[in-house]
């Protein structure tokens, strides 16, 4: 199967506009939502107040080290870890609404809160591949760390990039294990993790391609205030995207999967 970038994205902004609400009032909730969630963690764990000691003695041209400190100790890295649960599963949550709004069924704002719904199936799902990742990440880093560390030139840094390829090829291949969780909840997440290597064998390029072709409105984002309300735009238009990319992706995998159809033998 070949994609059809416009065709596909062009499909997504239809669903998008047939979505009530708009997507832009879900979205704009769930990045008020995870900031929110963002500035109480940093702010238990110590990382706010520390950013703002270093911050003020860079105006006054020191470049001092602050060791964050959390609000009451063990209790405060306890609360600081519960949001950052809660951020994970609020981000299955988009996921679910993004789904939904690309199949053009029933999506709101209540779809943000369904992750909690598969609460440890949906923080595993997220971990796990992202400790695979970290491993495959040792590729570039191991070396490099050794390379710097023993001639003090920090140019490999940049000369060893291209080890973090299998890096990245192992994150492209594991994009879409959420998306088939939600939709076989019979299914392990290692099994998920493994289909979604298998779907994406082929594609991988494919959909770094799609993923790149969101770069110039990155971009854009940077832009003062008015890059901040096309982000919130972007996070759904980009989701609702790649929802659309996994159906036809898994409907292409279960045609060529499909066991083969016993001819009826004819009556007698």
């Amino acid at each position: 199967m070949k994609l059809d970038r416009k065709e596909l994205k062009k499909t997504a902004k239809e669903a998008m506009r047939a979505a009530r609400p708009s997507p832009y009032w879900v979205s704009l909730a769930m990045v008020a939502v995870m900031l929110a969630l963002g500035v109480l963690s940093m702010s238990l764990d110590g990382s706010l107040t520390a950013l703002r000691s270093m911050y003020a003695a860079a105006l006054d041209g020191q470049m001092t080290y602050v060791e964050p400190r959390a609000v009451g100790g063990g209790m405060g890295w306890l609360l600081g870890v519960a949001l950052e649960v809660m951020s994970l599963e609020l981000t299955v949550g988009f996921v679910i609404y993004a789904v939904r709004v690309w199949r053009r069924e029933k999506a709101g704002c209540g779809d943000l809160f369904d992750g909690f719904g598969v609460f440890f199936r949906s923080i595993w799902i997220q971990l796990l591949p992202s400790l695979l990742i970290s491993l495959w990440s040792m590729v570039y880093v191991l070396p490099v760390t050794v390379l710097v560390t023993m001639t003090g030139q920090t140019w490999w840094l940049v000369i060893g990039l291209p080890l973090l390829i299998p890096t990245v090829m192992a994150a492209l291949s594991y994009r879409l294990a959420v998306y088939i969780m939600l939709d076989n909840r019979n299914l392990s997440c290692w099994q998920c993790i493994t289909l979604s290597r298998e779907m994406m064998r082929g594609h991988r390029w494919e959909s770094f391609v799609l993923d790149l072709s969101f770069l110039g409105w990155a971009l854009l984002c940077a832009i003062p205030v008015a890059g901040f309300l096309l982000m919130i735009w972007i996070t759904a238009y980009q989701q609702v995207v790649v929802a659309g990319y996994y159906d036809r992706l898994m409907t292409e995998f279960m045609r060529r999967n499909a066991p083969p159809v016993e001819p009826i033998p004819p009556t007698v």
